[in-house]
């Protein structure tokens, strides 16, 4: 296990040592001209989502691995992925996609669909985000009556 973890902060630190080098691009790369944004911007933005496809790909893996391991906590985690599903559908609910007013905006991106999305991705932030605070205020409030 010891060597599991040592070949893991290596991957950790090369992932680090990519993202400093694409952050460095980013900021000190140069602008495009008549444009006004960061030169290496794309290519920025393709490595965090590579990072976040990284991420959750590994994420569904091991719990996919931890599944078969222990059977026995599978209901907890199809009761977190059923959570997880409502917060969704709720989050779904209350967006709003009525066309925003914008005044020099000639994009194709002022669609119900793509503002309904938007929307979606914000209130479940929100929603997750309260979620946590409630979770560490009761947290901090039992460990008083303990």
């Amino acid at each position: 296990m010891a060597k599991l973890s040592r070949y893991l902060n290596y991957v950790l630190f090369l992932l680090l040592a990519v993202t400093l080098v694409f952050a460095g691009l980013f900021y000190f790369g140069g602008e495009v001209e008549d444009a006004g944004y960061p030169m290496y911007t794309e290519s920025f933005l393709n490595w965090g989502k590579i990072l976040l496809l990284i991420g959750a790909a590994v994420a569904i893996l091991f719990e996919i691995a931890n599944l078969f391991l222990h059977p026995q906590a599978a209901i907890r985690t199809l009761i977190s992925i059923a959570l997880l599903g409502v917060i969704a559908v709720v989050a779904y609910s209350l967006g709003d996609g009525t066309p925003l007013q914008l005044v020099s905006y000639k994009g194709s991106d002022n669609v119900p669909s793509m503002l309904i999305l938007g929307d979606t991705f914000l209130y479940s932030t929100y929603i997750l985000i309260g979620g946590a605070l409630v979770a560490i205020l009761f947290t901090e409030v039992s460990r008083i009556f303990k």
